[in-house]
């Protein structure tokens, strides 16, 4: 879905465990020595906990390719771990990482506007492998003392490093508990320290805390505190000024959207709506189950309701004939009429 959603992205090819830049992050601790003052942010969470790719974005051209497109990540990290491990001196460090990125470049598949300088710089800029006052001089300041100067400098490059991730939320059928013992997000709670993976799945933990230290239900706190005013449905805003310089465009003012009646809801309302409707149906046939298997209640028979047997003259019992259509019929009837008055 996210593939659809962002185009170009191969989800085979382009999608990499969110753990997987603890490789990159120990290259930047490696370079940076010991003396550093703070090490490198790392991911080592589970690799099924998410999966995220790289896309590189020319804000110029408009130019954009997933990072995997261009650049072979698998053979990439495969190569900066025996860099990782040999542990040499920064330059011998940076020189092989250097081989191990063209190693692993397809510049046809990179970008036309894109050259190794700018792949470098992106590296640079990520990793922090210049020294700090070269860095300061190349990119500006990252620190408190980071001025307007500096912004300007560090966005004169065209090239952005967008990085999109996801996670797979787990259900209690999918459950995996060595991931939630991996977990990496910490959540501070009333009752102390407690994982993401374990606050917000499993068997609901973030529901048993805030309802042992809520303040008041929603009901006890409109009651108290008054209820916010809704505006929907056309009800105008009590507003101060009406003025604003928000321009329309008309074209687009007068454009409707027509409605098509394929099942799919087309407001909040309408999905809240088909929601209670499926809800009514699947209890209504539970219950008719629940009624024939554990209460052992026959189904309702279906009544056909039939017409009357018909006389020979093709009239019901309880149909009077009509002298209208049938004149014989009448004059039989009047004469037995007759007859009667007279025997009296």
């Amino acid at each position: 879905d996210v593939s659809k959603q962002v185009g170009k992205v191969e989800p085979t090819r382009d999608w990499f465990p969110i753990s997987a830049v603890s490789t990159f992050s120990d290259f930047a601790d490696l370079i940076h020595g010991p003396q550093a003052q703070w090490g490198t942010l790392s991911c080592g969470c589970h690799p099924n906990c998410g999966v995220g790719t790289a896309v590189l974005i020319n804000r110029e051209t408009k130019e954009w390719a997933p990072v995997p497109r261009f650049l072979n990540v698998p053979g990439l990290i495969a190569d900066l771990k025996k860099v990782n491990d040999a542990s040499r001196n920064k330059y011998l460090s940076v020189f092989t990482m250097a081989l191990a990125v063209l190693k692993n470049y397809n510049p046809l598949e990179a970008p036309p506007s894109l050259r190794l300088k700018d792949l470098y710089t992106e590296f640079d800029m990520t990793l922090g492998i210049s020294k700090a006052e070269r860095a300061r001089k190349l990119y500006g300041s990252t620190g408190a003392d980071r001025t307007i100067k500096d912004v300007s400098k560090r966005r004169s490059n065209p090239w952005n490093l967008l990085f999109i991730a996801g996670m797979w939320f787990q259900d209690l059928f999918n459950y995996d508990f060595r991931r939630t013992e991996m977990c990496i997000i910490p959540y501070a709670t009333q009752q102390g320290e407690i994982s993401f993976c374990a606050y917000n799945t499993g068997i609901g933990w973030r529901k048993i805390i805030e309802n042992m230290h809520k303040n008041a239900t929603v009901a006890q706190w409109y009651k108290e505190q008054g209820r916010h005013q809704i505006y929907a449905k056309g009800k105008n805003v009590d507003l101060d000024s009406y003025e604003h310089s928000l321009v329309v465009d008309p074209v687009d003012a007068a454009r409707v959207r027509e409605r098509v009646d394929d099942g799919v809801p087309q407001t909040a309302s309408e999905e809240d709506r088909m929601r209670r409707r499926k809800a009514m149906e699947e209890a209504a046939k539970v219950r008719q189950i629940y009624e024939e298997l554990v209460l052992k209640r026959p189904p309702e028979q279906l009544v056909q309701i039939g017409g009357l047997p018909a006389t020979a003259n093709g009239l019901t019992p309880d149909t009077k004939p009509n002298p209208a259509h049938d004149p014989g019929g009448a004059s039989e009837a009047s004469e037995v009429t007759a007859t009667a008055a007279s025997g009296d």
